[in-house]
């Protein structure tokens, strides 16, 4: 079979703009999907609509030559994602349309029933998918997919429960050759690395339990490692082909110090030459030798889930770290030489206005380059998620809801929020000691990219919320 996969742009742009967005990474998922598919003598095209100009017609020119399209569908790409199936079945009614990823693991029912897709798989699709395939063409029944939900009689049915890959050395790596059209490794406009960037996976979930986090439920419940010597040959194998960047995109890439250190190891002793961000990292993991040794391997950013100035905080989201740990970490990271953001959530149900104030200042008083703020989000599958169900404040078929005082979720409106999170990036980007601290950077580094990310930072970091407020009305409105 011949299959079109889709990824789907943000709700705040359409499909249909006569400009593309800048790209951070590509779509791993469907990329998973496509190497097996090929590996079984299907054909895959991907077309990442973010990086598309008028997406919308380069969607319905490659419809002609398919049999099957398959879209991997995010929460605040959803109206998108609908515009995008209702271009297929306008174009070939009969066109099987198949979906997965985020929003239809964590609303399997609600993604079959308000969207006009023919079937879904849950979670991980590396099962799923030819099992989806022997189904579209006759070889299998519905009801013997694995994690598959399906139509029959105009209802929507679930076959098999999806089965965890416990080996995940033996997936194939992803099809990264199906996007090399697309220049990846943008942040706020600012291309972090020159050269071409990709992204890998070295595990599925995360072993830790912090309440806020959905994806216990989005792995499956279940923590797995790829082994140095196999993530270091899908390394080697990206280098071959070109590519300068790498971004490690685990949720917690840093949770098992040995075979960090092998993996570094393993990349100095093959001689690949390459950059890589780590895209998430815990501040108990942090050790001097394995930082230098990153940083010898070529890692020139990390990012940490830091999430709140106090203990008070950090105990209620179980994040099992201390504020000591965090200052010792950021302040290693910086000294090693990373460039290093720190991520902050601010809207805990227990969050009064001292606790936000005191995590600004200590997010003003780190080395960090770059601090996020994001509102407390309710994610389906999470432990607050299903505290608020169970309190009746948070219905079980709504989509991920935002802290809001006017629901019982939290002291703050969201109006409020939203002020303190302004607040924050300015008390954070606009201190004298931080742009100065910037400057010098690019004087002693001779980095342009440095005095470009300040300059990209301010003119969107500040004014983002705006943006935030679109996507978010959006997301409601399901």
């Amino acid at each position: 079979m011949k299959f079109l996969f889709l990824y789907p742009t943000t709700d705040t742009f359409s499909l249909e703009r006569g400009e593309k967005s800048f790209l951070y990474a590509p779509p791993l998922g469907p990329l998973y999907l496509a190497s097996i598919l090929m590996e079984n003598g299907h054909e895959v095209k991907v077309l990442d609509t973010r990086g598309e100009e008028n997406a919308g017609d380069k969607i319905r020119r490659a419809l002609n030559s398919v049999d099957a399209v398959g879209i991997t569908i995010p929460t605040f790409a959803l109206d998108n994602s609908e515009r995008i199936v209702k271009i297929v079945k306008e174009m070939q009614p009969d066109m099987p349309v198949i979906a997965g990823g985020p929003h239809p693991t964590l609303y399997p029912h609600a993604s079959m029933t308000e969207m006009n897709i023919d079937m879904l798989c849950l979670g991980e699709g590396e099962n799923s998918i030819l099992d989806m395939v022997a189904i579209l063409e006759g070889r299998k029944n519905a009801e013997e997919g694995r994690g598959v939900y399906y139509r029959k009689n105009g209802e929507v049915k679930k076959g098999r429960e999806p089965e965890v890959i416990k080996n995940i050395d033996a997936i194939p790596f992803p099809a990264h050759e199906l996007v090399e059209r697309y220049d990846y490794g943008y942040s706020y406009g600012f291309k972090l690395f020159e050269g071409k960037t990709t992204a890998i996976l070295t595990s599925r979930g995360c072993p830790r339990k912090c309440t806020f986090c959905s994806r216990r439920l989005l792995s499956m419940g279940s923590y797995r490692i790829r082994s140095a010597e196999n993530v270091v040959d899908e390394i080697e194998m990206l280098y071959e082909r070109g590519y300068k960047n790498i971004i490690l995109a685990d949720d917690n890439f840093m949770s098992n110090l040995k075979r960090v250190n092998k993996i570094m190891d393993m990349i100095l002793d093959r001689g690949i030459d390459i950059t890589m961000f780590v895209n998430g990292a815990r501040v108990d993991s942090a050790d001097e030798a394995t930082y230098k040794k990153m940083w010898k391997a070529g890692v020139r950013m990390i990012s940490f889930g830091l999430e709140s100035g106090n203990q008070e905080i950090l105990d209620f989201y179980r994040k099992e770290i201390i504020l000591e740990q965090i200052r010792k970490a950021v302040q290693l990271s910086h000294k090693t030489g990373f460039f290093t953001i720190g991520n902050f959530i601010i809207g805990a149900p227990v969050e009064r206005e001292e606790h936000i104030r005191k995590t600004i200042d200590f997010a003003c008083s780190l080395p960090l380059d770059m601090a996020e703020f994001f509102i407390l989000r309710y994610m389906p599958g999470s432990q607050l998620w299903e505290e608020a169900v169970a309190d009746g404040k948070i219905s079980e078929d709504e989509y991920m809801v935002e802290s809001d005082s006017e629901r019982g979720l939290g002291n703050f409106t969201r109006e409020e929020l939203l002020h303190w999170k302004n607040l924050a990036y300015k008390r954070f980007y606009l201190r004298p000691s931080y742009v100065a601290g910037e400057v010098f950077k690019f004087l002693s580094r001779m980095d342009i990219r440095l005095l470009n990310a300040g300059f990209s930072l301010l003119k969107i970091l500040l004014y983002r919320t705006e943006k935030d407020e679109e996507v978010w009305k959006s997301v409601e409105q399901h």
